[in-house]
């Protein structure tokens, strides 16, 4: 940006401006110039507190060997929450968990089918197929014996989760026809498919049969990947085997070609083909696991009603027998530490909780620390936060993420969203007023991965929170043993804590809210997508 341009903007800044009203119907509430960006001596040594030292220290602690990889749920989880925890309320953050605590506990379970009252239906060409749920298919998700059904979709070939964003998939039945080569990427679009609520998912896999009937065997025994309760939840069934699937109708869809095809796939089946799934399930086990929620309040008296929050996720996928993420030992090493992912992002926000404490009562508005765990298993702690908020989720005015910020290039951050509101120009103009953070904060140079649907900000956005993600991309460690602390750029990790901490201050001193691009909020609010992708610049 030129220097006549960021002189221009603070200038609308200083002035004030008389907005139109939010695409959600939110009125700013006064319109009096913005605070200082650059902030002011207090404000700059609150920051001065995030420092390569203490993130180190910090990040130890989060992905050391003893916390196990912090699943959801385990010990070391629990662990990594009580660690925080204790933080906040050494520095006198006030805890706005549940009961006067710092915690917020949903519950997950796992579901066991029963078998064989579980039954795949497929009418085609004035028939049906009837198909035993038992060693060739596993199910999850609501099975209350009722019916479910829907016009089905196929989607396979080269399909990604960014492809999946852009779709509208609510009440549909999507046949997810997987090529066993893309192992990851088909992980990333069963993430993405679960978060477009289809009425049903049947994923058809061409895997060894032998090794899937153990697998089912192990759901029926032990039950399937926990879901969140007292949440809405997609139905996902899982198939090996397929080419017996529609064997009898006419036109069989040829789903080999399908899983080579190298580019996406996505084809309507006829109305008259109907897909039903009926089972139902029974509980074998039931846990609950933590999100952890501080709180500075502000001193206005009346936008200290509002918050800013600052969220990351706490958890990781366990160990390399946990089967979650695709996480593989290295060597005699099976400890999944994740200490980029998100140990760093969660050690940035940690840091930013001890200097807003700092501060104490530098800021109009109220700034929440929000961990949250179960994002490796789907957002699920997000997810839980953002449909039981401990606050008013309409006085909630930004969400800032962090989810791997300590890796890759040491003097940029990308930050992903910042078209889709006016944070973005916020940020730019904070990033300007601090040069010697050496950090500049990018646009999404991924945008085919689709990453602003995929960690916990998306759950606010989804509710009309303007987002911003702080992000620096995966690299060869991720979801694997080797994510370890030794490898994390504890300079970079401090500066990006910073950039946030001052877009925080910023945002929880201006007296208008952040108002979202229109467009957008029609895409991600009001029909529920995730924005497109935007293009990489030249």
């Amino acid at each position: 940006m030129s220097r006549r341009a960021v002189a221009i903007l603070f200038l609308l800044a200083a002035c004030g401006s008389n907005a139109a009203p939010r695409p959600n119907g939110i009125e700013p509430v006064r319109n009096v110039p913005v605070s200082t960006i650059a902030g002011d001596a207090e404000i700059r040594a609150a920051a001065a507190l995030i420092t390569p030292a203490k993130v180190l220290e910090r990040i130890s602690v989060i992905a050391d060997d003893s916390m196990g990889g912090r699943n959801t749920p385990s010990k070391g989880l629990e662990m990594t929450a009580q660690y925080l925890a204790d933080n906040y309320q050494k520095w006198g953050l006030t805890p706005i968990g549940e009961n006067g605590t710092y915690f917020q506990r949903y519950t997950l379970a796992r579901m066991r089918p029963q078998v064989p009252t579980s039954t795949l239906l497929v009418t085609h060409d004035g028939t049906t197929d009837h198909y035993i749920l038992d060693k060739w298919a596993t199910v999850t998700g609501p099975m209350t014996a009722q019916p479910i059904s829907g016009p089905a979709k196929i989607i396979s070939g080269a399909v990604t989760a960014a492809d999946v964003a852009l779709m509208t998939l609510t009440g549909t039945v999507v046949v997810f026809v997987q090529n066993p080569t893309r192992a990851q990427a088909n992980a990333l679009v069963v993430g993405a498919l679960r978060q477009k609520a289809p009425a049903m998912l049947l994923i058809l896999q061409n895997t060894d049969p032998v090794a899937f009937r153990t697998n089912v065997a192990n759901v029926q025994r032990d039950g399937a990947r926990p879901v969140l309760m007292g949440m809405p939840s997609t139905a996902v069934l899982v198939v090996t085997a397929h080419d017996s699937l529609l064997a009898g109708m006419q036109n069989k869809p040829d789903f080999e070609a399908m899983r080579r095809s190298p580019t996406p796939v996505f084809m309507d089946l006829p109305p008259e083909i109907v897909i039903t799934v009926i089972a139902k399930d029974e509980i074998v086990t039931s846990f609950s696991a933590p999100n952890v929620v501080a709180m500075m309040e502000g001193t206005d008296s009346v936008l200290k009603h509002e918050y800013v929050i600052f969220s990351g996720h706490m958890d990781h996928v366990g160990t390399a027998g946990d089967g979650v993420g695709g996480c593989q030992a290295k060597g005699d090493d099976k400890i999944c530490n994740g200490a980029d992912d998100d140990g760093s992002g969660t050690t940035g926000i940690l840091s930013v909780g001890e200097a807003i404490a700092r501060l104490k009562g530098r800021t109009k508005r109220s700034i929440i620390i929000l961990n949250v765990s179960g994002e490796e298993k789907g957002l699920l702690g997000s997810a839980y936060f953002a449909a039981h908020p401990t606050v008013p989720m309409d006085k909630v005015v930004a969400d800032i993420n962090m989810d791997m910020i300590g890796r890759n290039n040491t003097d940029s951050i990308v930050v992903i969203g910042k078209e889709h509101s006016d944070m973005g120009e916020t940020l730019a103009r904070v990033n300007a007023a601090h040069p010697e953070l050496h950090l500049a904060a990018a646009d999404d140079i991924w945008p085919n991965e689709g990453f602003y649907s995929r960690s916990d900000h998306f759950n606010f956005a989804r509710k009309g929170v303007p987002v911003l993600f702080f992000f620096n991309g995966t690299h060869p460690q991720y979801h694997q043993a080797d994510d370890e602390v030794k490898l994390i750029d504890t300079s970079k990790l401090s500066r990006v804590a910073q950039l946030g901490f001052y877009l925080g201050v910023e945002l929880a001193n201006t007296t208008e809210r952040p108002k979202w691009n229109p467009a957008s909020y029609e895409i991600v609010v009001v029909q529920q997508k995730a924005p497109p992708v935007p293009a990489k610049k030249p």
